[in-house]
């Protein structure tokens, strides 16, 4: 059966500076006291691990190493081969409807 849906392979990563930036935006978000408390570190400590080469920087390095994504927790995360699954059904579906004849004009 012919695919009429285009599919990538590979999905769209995230590059350890996009990371980072997610990251940095979700503890702006939250704010550097509640999440160093949580933590148990200082918020200076919290503040070094921020800058330039410091570890959250290293850490989205060694996650794009890994091939590892950041999710928000409201994603929805399901493997690729579902997805591929639901596109071939919808196109199967269309390709019905297509194929349905079209009204009468006294119907």
């Amino acid at each position: 059966m012919e695919n009429a849906i285009a599919r990538k392979s590979d999905l769209p990563k995230l590059k350890p500076v996009e990371m980072e930036g997610l990251i940095l935006n979700r503890l702006a978000s939250a704010g550097q006291k509640p999440v160093a408390d949580a933590l148990s570190v200082d918020e200076s400590t919290l503040s070094r691990w921020k800058g330039k080469g410091g570890h959250i920087e290293q850490f989205c390095r060694f996650m794009a190493e890994l091939g590892i994504q950041l999710a928000p927790p409201e994603a929805v995360l399901v493997r690729r081969d579902y997805i591929f699954s639901v596109e071939t059904l919808a196109d199967i579906g269309m390709k019905a409807v297509r194929m349905q004849p079209e009204p009468l004009g006294w119907d």
